[in-house]
């Protein structure tokens, strides 16, 4: 009983699961979890942050300050890196690179347009788009041999080099013209096959404009409209013969049933003649079948004796 006046604490409840009762190797574990996330964060902060997280379209390159570039790279999540390794990042998406004549256009700011020779000496202005990407498990090699500036060191180079020696061996309206897409597919495999040996996967290349001295492209576009025109003429023609070779055939039919019609009236001429030398009265009835039902006063009947008959009797 408590006199008045005094504080009655409430009574401590007993825990359900007394820490006495938690077996004594769970603790160690417990223990050692926690002085492993202590040391983690101590590192973390002497020597910056061991967690690192590649985002989507990316891989991973680590540098060990031991023993340098590691071949291994770390693909999309995230990862747990010893404090002595870093790990510099690159896209392994599609990506183009643009050389244009168009300020602002291109990677490079002002005229970046590609000059390069036909194979007539003519010097032709290209604006060129190149898509790429870096192979995932070559990406290593292309940061420890290039570096992460590798599209100015090695794509820009080779795409300058290799559109050149495609568009010497070509005449300017094979590049300006009809043929354009098939240079183009010249251009993506020498390109790609330069760019292989880095790591690196051409895509596509796009020819998006190609700039001719003035007085050539006044050539090449009488040319192609001659061109078309040629092509109209024999359109007209091939359209002109089938229609002269319909009215022939119209013409043959036409003639064809005319005959057929001359034919068969000679066979009903023939056949009359044939009725008439058997019955020479035939002629006599058909002619009186024929006045029937007419409004006739008189009536001639050509007989022997010229018989004149009054029908309105």
């Amino acid at each position: 009983m408590v006199a008045e006046g005094e504080w009655d604490p409430e009574p401590r409840r007993t825990p359900d699961f007394p820490i006495k009762d938690i077996p004594p190797i769970a603790g160690k574990i417990f223990r050692s979890i926690a002085v492993v996330f202590v040391l983690l964060i101590i590192f973390s902060v002497m020597f910056g942050s061991i967690f690192v997280s590649v985002g989507a379209g990316e891989v991973g390159v680590k540098f060990n300050q031991f023993g340098g570039v590691e071949e291994d790279e770390l693909g999309e999540g995230l990862h747990i890196v010893p404090p002595w390794v870093s790990v510099t990042k690159y896209s392994v998406r599609s990506e183009t690179y643009t050389m244009s004549g168009v300020t602002g256009e291109g990677q490079v700011v002002g005229d970046d347009q590609i000059k390069a020779l036909t194979v007539e000496g003519l010097t032709l202005g290209l604006d060129i788009t190149v898509r790429y990407r870096l192979i995932s498990d070559e990406v290593s090699n292309v940061h420890q041999n290039l570096g992460t500036n590798y599209a100015e060191k090695i794509i820009r180079p080779t795409i300058r080099s290799s559109i050149r020696e495609v568009v010497s061996t070509k005449t300017a309206l094979q590049v300006y013209g009809e043929e354009r897409e098939l240079v183009a597919g010249e251009m993506l495999t020498n390109i790609d096959e330069a760019l292989g040996s880095d790591g690196i996967i051409v895509e596509e290349v796009l020819v998006r404009n190609v700039v001719l001295p003035t007085k050539v492209a006044e050539a090449i576009e009488a040319k192609l409209q001659a061109d078309q025109d040629a092509q109209r003429m024999i359109f007209v023609k091939q359209k002109e013969q089938l229609e002269a070779e319909r009215k022939i055939i119209e013409a043959n039919g036409v003639a064809n049933a005319t005959i057929a019609e001359a034919y068969g009236e000679a066979e009903a001429l023939r056949i009359i003649n044939e009725q008439l030398a058997k019955n020479p009265n035939l002629i006599n009835y058909k002619y009186i079948q024929m006045l029937q039902g007419q409004d006739i006063q008189t009536m001639l009947v050509p007989t022997d004796q010229g018989i004149i008959l009054d029908a309105s009797k």
